[in-house]
């Protein structure tokens, strides 16, 4: 069957008015060739399309099957021609992304202000979020992209590809007697209080899972819901605390605590650039996608 879009996107509006006439006036072809079209088409597809009958016309079956085929086809080749439009114009939209704390501040900005001005047009609302949270954000539809420290398993259905990998070290108070060590064993830490985050936040995972390994249980002496909580705890003294070194190298000279570099391989966390599905995030979406792969693990 030889088609062209034409017939279809005349056939298109044979089907939505109901009548050739309508089509007609529609579509601003004289009814005689809109007829002469569906003609054509029905003589190509061996099988009438049309019930034909003095108040219009109605699909057959097979002129059913044929609308709903063209009227996605024809969708399809407007969303192409709008998006080759979006280039020859210049890029515009928004799109809204979710982000953890190492991601926002040892990442973005250098990466983010680079795209923006290649892309005057484009807005992104950015918002900043635990890895947890930009995972759920994603899977609810909440966000178009997210870019977090997270496992392949724990993502369900998403999709992921690799952005950096984000680093998990321990901070101290100024005093303390791990303050002046380049490096630490997790089992150290376990002899410890620590300041947490929130159980069940990944961090805490990780830090509760290694411990269970150790035969020992975390000792938690406080928990807070944020960096900068366990930051400020830590600083006064009330325990120790494992951050992503990224939300932590920004303060280490205005803030009383040490970093001390964690020695295990499970401190090394992929940061993970996620979507439901990458093929179907719009267009700026898309374009910062491609973006965020030229640049990948890019410190600002």
């Amino acid at each position: 069957m030889r088609l062209d879009m034409e017939s279809l996107r005349i056939f298109v509006a044979v089907i939505e008015e109901g009548s050739i006439a309508a089509a007609a006036a529609r579509t601003h072809i004289v009814a005689s060739a809109v007829s002469k079209r569906v003609s054509d088409l029905e003589d190509d597809a061996g099988t009438p399309l049309l019930y034909r009958h003095s108040r219009g016309v109605q699909p057959t079956p097979a002129g059913e099957a044929l609308y709903h085929h063209a009227k996605r086809l024809s969708e399809h080749l407007q969303q192409i021609s709008d998006e080759l439009s979006e280039y020859s114009a210049g890029l515009r939209g928004h799109t809204r992304i979710y982000v953890n704390f190492t991601a926002m501040v040892q990442y973005l900005p250098g990466v983010l202000r680079a795209f923006l001005r290649t892309n005057p047009k484009v807005r992104i609302d950015m918002v900043e979020k635990s890895s947890d949270e930009v995972v759920q954000a994603i899977a609810s539809g909440v966000a178009d992209l997210g870019i977090c420290s997270a496992t392949e398993d724990s993502l369900g259905d998403l999709q992921w590809r690799p952005y950096s990998v984000d680093k998990l070290v321990v901070i101290v108070p100024s005093d303390h007697r791990l303050a002046g060590r380049a490096s630490v064993s997790f089992a150290e830490v376990l002899e410890d209080d620590v300041v947490s985050m929130p159980y069940g936040t990944s961090i805490s995972k990780l830090c509760r899972t290694a411990a269970e390994r150790a035969g020992k249980r975390l000792r938690v002496r406080i928990e807070v819901t944020s960096f900068e909580g366990v930051r400020n705890m830590v600083s006064a003294g009330l325990g120790i605390g494992v951050l992503p070194k990224g939300s932590v190298t920004p303060y280490m000279h205005s803030v009383p605590f040490r970093v001390v570099e964690l020695d295990e391989p499970w401190s090394l966390r992929p940061l993970l650039i996620i979507a439901r599905h990458f093929d179907t995030l719009p267009l700026p979406a898309r374009m910062l996608v491609d973006h965020l792969d030229k640049q990948q693990g890019s410190v600002s």
